[in-house]
């Protein structure tokens, strides 16, 4: 039997197949039909998603050191823009000052070469007039970047600029001063009367303001400020204000007498600051009556008389208004002649002192200074200047060393016109009383008649008030009683709204109280521009309070 090639031994020849089950990945095959290990590998590796995070955070690490790197060339630029602005502050101040005697800008060049930064200064202009000086200075400097050159940024500009402007022109004060009768009590700091220690304060004030604002006693050398820049008026003040009857012309006032220049003012009138001028023709301001409503007893007697340092209105020629002077040795010997004696009117004070700062006065100034003899320098005459003027300072200081208290206005039914009183030509007095049925009383002789004694004329009460007291008056029972009374509160009302009032126009105040009590303190701070503005001295500090408002008021200020 012969052998079957296609039998089913083991050595029969089969087909070549794929195992059942066996993963199809798509490789390629080698002839031998397995797929290579390198492209099993990448096929893995592209369907693998383990370290997808790591990338994601080196890009965050990536921009965080790009931030910081940015961090640190601006921190590096910004410190070299505050050396520059520090540097240039400093330098534009010097070579503004009027004092300083070497070029303004060879001034600025210097301190930049001494701190090493002179290459860096790109500018320096100065403007300079006989009474102001203005330095402007710019300069920049490019700092090479450390990490933002990465971005195509290889420098920053730290940039400075700065202007500073010293001037002593168009500086207008009014110098408030108390010379009420206390002021003749004895300082607790010094034993010297508190006038005395105020004279030495406002006189070494004047000298300050007017000619060295840098001196240091013994206060002598030329003077630096510059002439006709600054112009104080002298305000001496107790129960009313003398104003001067030169000066008191040029107002709004009545005539009833003219031995004496006070006004008395209503409290709406210290709402505002302005005072009508004499062209309104209104008689708007009441002048002040002669009155006297302290004397009573006289070299141990009673006395009908007025005497005039007891008068609401003294009518001391020493105590009058000094508007407007360029001169500190003319305003020196005023406040050396100040005497106390008096009530505390502070708020007419004040009224007065804001009042000739106003522009509307400028008019009335204006004409005082002309003519042979000029109450005001000529320098004067277009001051006082409008609010809000630039290189213009308009100042008030205010000094007190009390309270405000009881001021005297006689009613205005009894200031002027036929009084009840008659006098013969020996002095004798008859006062009517015409509900007796039209009697009167012969004064001097003590009895009742039916006429005044022979040859008497009628009285004015201009006449009446100003030889005769207010106690004598009110002897007589059957007279109204001719007088008001301002208190300290209301006083107080007047003070608050006036210094509002200035204050709201840009008026700078500068307050003082002497030795005073903490509640008139707080009265005065509350009038100052500021709770800085106000000083609370003894006489030991009154001087170097008043030289700090003097430098305070010429401070150079950086204005950029």
């Amino acid at each position: 039997m012969s052998a079957n090639p296609f039998n089913a031994r083991n050595d029969a020849p089969v087909a070549t197949r794929i195992p059942t089950g066996a993963p199809d990945d798509g490789a390629t095959e080698t002839p031998s039909g397995r797929p290579t290990a390198i492209a099993s590998a990448l096929s893995r590796f592209r369907r693998s998603e383990d370290g997808s995070l790591i990338i994601f955070s080196l890009f965050l690490l990536l921009i965080m050191l790009m931030v910081a790197g940015m961090g640190v060339d601006l921190m590096r630029a910004e410190t070299s823009r505050a050396r520059l602005q520090s540097t240039l502050d400093r330098a534009v101040l010097a070579g503004a000052s009027l004092d300083q005697a070497l070029n303004s800008e060879a001034v600025v060049r210097d301190y930049f070469n001494k701190a090493g930064l002179g290459t860096y200064l790109t500018s320096v202009t100065v403007t300079q007039t006989g009474t102001s000086k203005k330095v402007n200075a710019t300069a920049e400097m490019a700092v090479n970047s450390y990490f933002m050159n990465l971005l195509g940024i290889n420098t920053l500009s730290s940039p400075a600029a700065g202007q500073a402007e010293e001037s002593l022109s168009d500086i207008e004060i009014s110098l408030v001063l108390d010379v009420s009768g206390s002021m003749s009590l004895t300082s607790s700091a010094t034993g010297n009367t508190k006038i005395t220690d105020l004279i030495n304060a406002a006189q070494e004030f004047v000298y300050l303001m007017q000619c060295d604002p840098d001196a240091v006693k013994p206060f002598t050398g030329t003077c630096v400020v510059d002439p006709n820049t600054v112009s104080i008026t002298v305000v001496p003040y107790a129960e009313q204000v003398l104003v001067g009857e030169t000066l008191f012309d040029k107002f709004d006032v009545t005539y009833e007498h003219t031995a004496s220049s006070c006004a008395d003012f209503s409290s709406s009138d210290f709402s505002t600051i302005a005072l009508p001028l004499a062209a309104n023709n209104a008689k708007s301001i009441k002048r002040t009556a002669e009155l006297d409503p302290w004397s009573y007893y006289y070299g141990g007697s009673y006395s009908r008389q007025a005497f005039d340092q007891n008068r609401t209105c003294n009518p001391d020629p020493t105590r009058t208004i000094v508007p407007y002077s360029n001169d500190y040795t003319t305003l020196q010997t005023k406040i050396g002649n100040l005497t106390p004696g008096g009530n505390t009117s502070i708020d007419v004070a004040m009224k007065w002192g804001a009042a000739l700062l106003d522009p509307s006065f400028q008019p009335a100034l204006a004409s005082l200074t002309t003519g042979a003899t000029p109450m005001i320098d000529p320098a004067f005459s277009t001051r006082p200047f409008a609010y809000g003027r630039p290189n213009t300072q308009k100042v008030v200081v205010l000094m007190t060393d009390g309270i405000n208290t009881t001021q005297f206005k006689v009613k205005s039914a009894y200031r002027s016109g036929p009084s009840p009183f008659y006098r013969d030509s020996s002095g004798h007095l008859s006062v009517y009383y015409p509900g007796s049925g039209g009697w009167y009383y012969w004064v001097d002789h003590g009895s009742w008649n039916k006429s005044a004694e022979s040859g008497s004329t009628q009285l004015t009460y201009e006449q009446f008030w100003q030889d005769y007291n207010l106690s004598f008056y009110n002897i007589f029972s059957w007279l109204p009683y001719p007088v008001d009374t301002v208190n300290n509160g209301a006083k107080n009302t007047n003070l608050a709204a006036i210094c509002g009032a200035a204050k709201a126009k840009g008026v700078e105040i500068f307050t003082l109280g002497f030795e005073t009590t903490s509640a008139s303190n707080a009265i005065m701070s509350s009038c100052a521009s500021s709770a800085s503005h106000h000083f609370n001295v003894d006489g030991s500090s009154i001087s170097s309070a008043f030289a700090s408002i003097a430098r305070e008021i010429h401070e150079l200020r950086l204005t950029q």
